[in-house]
């Protein structure tokens, strides 16, 4: 008849046989991350230039939401006299808010792609192009409404130089060095003694 197993609580039971000894005493490896390429960081560097000059524009737009409204209401006013004043103030409202909306958008997409082209998923960079483009054609159509007033001026520099920035920095991405970095595999090495 089979003895049953011995229980934890069983204090007559013999303790357990010891463990064997490791058989491989090599560590384990480890990967090691491979440096980001001049072109990789001077492409960050410009991408975070570029963010930081599209949202001063917007916020110096949305400073001055009184005075580029007024302007706009005149504007729209004279360029078609037959809309009563709700209609223009309509209008007007709805050109502003998707001129800010587009340009932080536009901006936070790129950021998205950015941070996943840091970890070096080299896909992002070629969905930056069209993005870059959007970007160009609401720089088009933001400084067309954004631009007038006093800080007018200041906030079309700023959104050209944002997507100018962004150009550059996208075809610092693209360059050979980079596209090596992409492509490499990550390196492995055997963890050191602790």
């Amino acid at each position: 008849m089979p003895l049953a197993p011995a229980r934890e609580w069983d204090d007559d039971a013999p303790p357990p046989p010891p463990r064997p000894a490791m058989s491989d005493d090599t560590k384990p490896p480890v990967v090691r991350t491979i440096p980001m390429p001049k072109a990789v960081r001077v492409a960050r560097t410009l991408w975070l230039i570029s963010f930081v000059a599209s949202m001063a524009a917007v916020f110096i737009s949305f400073l001055t939401h009184d005075a580029l409204n007024d302007e706009l209401a005149e504007t729209i006013g004279r360029l078609s006299p037959g809309y009563d004043d709700e209609e223009v103030a309509a209008l007007v409202d709805l050109v502003y808010w998707s001129s800010l909306a587009g340009l932080g958008v536009v901006v936070v997409i790129e950021a998205v792609l950015l941070g996943t082209m840091l970890t070096r998923r080299g896909g992002a960079r070629w969905l930056q192009l069209p993005v870059l483009v959007v970007h160009a054609g609401v720089v088009l159509v933001a400084s067309a409404f954004l631009a007038i007033g006093d800080w007018g001026g200041i906030a079309e520099l700023l959104m050209l130089a944002g997507i100018v920035l962004a150009t550059v920095a996208w075809v610092f991405g693209v360059v050979r060095s980079a596209q090596r970095w992409f492509r490499m595999p990550d390196e492995t090495q055997l963890a050191a003694d602790d």
